[in-house]
């Protein structure tokens, strides 16, 4: 499994087709926008930036919020580890 990493709304273009079935999205930062629109995968996104942001309740049903410490697990359990920025 790939994890990949977006904290910038322009970094979607550069990975949209690079993101195969089983890996992880994890939106971060400013990434977390992307959470707003539907995407043709499921995605993660960091709750604190989610918060930062004023978006909580407002994410895509596709677009869950999880924790620092989910995401080091994730990124422990990655073959792979892709930041897209």
């Amino acid at each position: 499994m790939i994890l990949h990493t977006i904290n910038k709304l322009s970094a979607l273009a550069l990975c949209r087709d690079l993101i195969s079935e089983g890996d992880k999205v994890v939106l971060l930062e400013d990434g977390v926008y992307l959470g707003l629109q539907p995407l043709p995968f499921a995605t993660l996104a960091i709750r604190v930036d989610v918060e930062a942001r004023g978006l909580s309740g407002r994410l895509t049903k596709q677009t869950e919020s999880i924790e620092y410490s989910e995401f080091v697990d994730l990124c422990t359990r990655a073959d792979k580890v892709c930041s897209w920025f």
